[in-house]
């Protein structure tokens, strides 16, 4: 990702096309290279995930709002939503890491 000042010209954008990504960051215009599928090659690690990932995801819609909107609550101020959460509580746990002496 490069910051630039402005947004060249839509003629100049187009011209790029699949070759540079321009988008706005938080008020902040950006350039990147154009994203690339990694094709259908993944890790062994990505593949194992599959299956529990999308049994996860097809559980969120079944649990009743009470549920979704306490998981809501939990991702407050994180920058994840409800539905995160409650796929990493899942996958990996919730508090990965040791919050100090209980």
């Amino acid at each position: 990702m490069a910051k630039i000042r402005r947004f060249p010209s839509l003629a100049i954008i187009s011209g790029f096309k699949k070759t540079l990504d321009f988008y706005e960051y938080m008020g902040q215009p950006c350039v990147r290279l154009w994203p690339k599928s990694p094709g259908h090659k993944r890790a062994p690690a990505v593949q194992a995930q599959w299956q529990a990932f999308s049994y996860i995801a097809s559980q969120w819609p079944d649990l009743s709002p009470e549920i979704r909107a306490a998981y809501n609550r939990m991702a407050e101020g994180t920058g994840l939503n409800g539905k995160d959460f409650f796929t990493r509580g899942y996958l990996s746990g919730l508090y990965r890491y040791p919050t100090g002496s209980p």
